[in-house]
């Protein structure tokens, strides 16, 4: 069996951003999954919006980790999301 490919800058940037909001969630006493929008139009990936889940913090049914990232990637024209990624946290009992 082949070995998997190397993981991308892209990868690596976005999961480890998406961890961290995942461990502040987990602090707050929420949810721990974070998310991260990772733009990878350039030679460097960067990252437009991040965040955690946020259902029980604001007691809001639609606060998911990568709707909220969206939001904070804010208003972004189509052609930015076709070259971006939308990399979210395993979800861990804990983090």
């Amino acid at each position: 069996m082949p070995s998997p490919p190397p993981p991308l800058d892209l990868d690596k940037l976005g999961l480890a951003t998406a961890l961290a909001k995942a461990r502040k969630s987990y602090h707050e006493g929420g949810v721990p999954i974070g998310a991260a929008l990772v733009s990878h139009s350039g030679d460097t990936p960067v990252v437009l919006g991040c965040a955690h889940n946020q259902r029980i913090q604001k007691s809001s049914p639609t606060l998911h980790a990568e709707i909220a990232a969206l939001e904070d990637a804010g208003r972004q024209k189509a052609a930015v999301y076709r070259h971006s990624t939308m990399v979210g946290s395993p979800p861990f009992s804990y983090v």
